[in-house]
Order: structure tokens, then C-alpha cells, then sequence
């Protein structure tokens, strides 16, 4: 019989911690890394690996100390590390540049992103309904099987309609950022 063993309940807070924090930075971390990289398939490739790091070295991480800054570190290090192994690339940005580009964004951050503006305002144009499936699909408090339930809706007519929301916003963002003159 293969026993527990007496670490899982921390493994789990442990787990959960990490959420809480890359949940609420996950799009500064992605815009950062977007911004110092020239595609989105460069950028979400790096995005991926920079989350694997940031889990393996959580403990790292000084507790209520920056998470976005401590994160947008790692980021860099990850993004350095990915223009050392593209360098047959014919379009890659100086070391200078990507140290600007990295010092203006963090300056950013402190801010608002034009995208998370954008996806704020898109948001407000969905009806209650629609935000409340998006609160439960993204929040901590209920999980879609209980919305489910709870509505008496189908929990596969739930996913069907958060993944045409998704794609409403993405497009609404998209359109939003294209009328400001923002790059998306």
C-alpha cells in the first residue's frame, strides 16, 4: 500500500499560492515577454517555459515582496536565454534594446496596458450573464459543474458558450486596440 505522503497538504498550498499569484499577474507576465520579443508564437513559447521556472523556483520568490516584478526577472532571463538559441534568426533585437524595451516596460507596469483597457471596456459590453459564466469559469469561488447545477444549465452548453465568449473578447480587443492605433 503506498502511503501519502506528509508533504501533499503542502504541495497543495503550495500549489494554490502559486495560483493566486500567477493568476493575478499572468498578463503582465505575457506582456512583458511579448513586448521584448517580435511574434506571438516567439513570445508564447517563452511565456510557457518562464511558468515552468516560476513554479520550480516559487520558493525563491520573497513573500509579499512583487510578484510581477519577481516573475518579469525570470521572464527576462528566459527571454535572453531564447534569443541565445535563435540566433540564425535573421530578425533579432540588440541586447541594448531588449534592456530598454525591458526598463520601459517595467516602468509600464506600474500602469495600465492598453490591452487590459481594452478587454475592461469589452467586458463591460457583455451582458450580466455572460460576465457572471466568465466570473465562475476564471474565479476561485465556484467551479463550472457547480454553476452548472446551480443553473440548470448544461455543463457542455457552458464550455460551448465561455469559448464563444472568449473569442468574442479576443475580437472585440483586437478591434478596440486596432481604432486606438495600438500594435495588439
Amino acid at each position: 500500500m503506498i502511503r501519502p505522503s506528509h508533504d501533499t497538504c503542502d504541495d497543495a498550498q503550495r500549489y494554490e499560492r502559486f495560483l493566486d499569484l500567477f493568476t493575478a499577474d499572468r498578463d503582465g507576465i505575457y506582456g512583458y515577454i511579448f513586448s521584448l520579443l517580435p511574434n506571438h508564437a516567439d513570445a508564447e513559447d517563452v511565456f510557457q517555459k518562464c511558468c515552468i521556472v516560476l513554479w520550480r523556483k516559487l520558493d525563491l520568490y520573497v513573500e509579499g515582496s512583487s510578484f510581477l516584478g519577481w516573475a518579469c526577472t525570470v521572464a527576462h532571463y528566459e527571454v535572453l536565454n531564447f534569443r541565445r538559441t535563435v540566433k540564425h534568426d535573421r530578425l533579432c533585437f540588440s541586447q541594448e534594446l531588449i534592456e530598454q524595451l525591458s526598463h520601459q516596460q517595467q516602468v509600464l507596469q506600474g500602469g495600465k496596458s492598453p490591452r487590459s483597457e481594452a478587454l475592461r471596456s469589452c467586458l463591460q459590453k457583455l451582458t450580466t450573464m455572460d460576465r457572471e459564466l466568465l466570473d465562475t469559469l476564471y474565479g476561485p469561488d465556484q467551479s463550472l459543474a457547480e454553476h452548472a447545477k446551480a443553473t440548470g444549465k448544461a455543463l457542455q452548453s457552458l464550455y460551448n458558450r465561455a469559448g464563444m465568449l472568449r473569442r468574442k473578447l479576443g475580437q472585440c480587443v483586437q478591434q478596440s486596440l486596432q481604432l486606438s492605433g495600438v500594435d495588439s
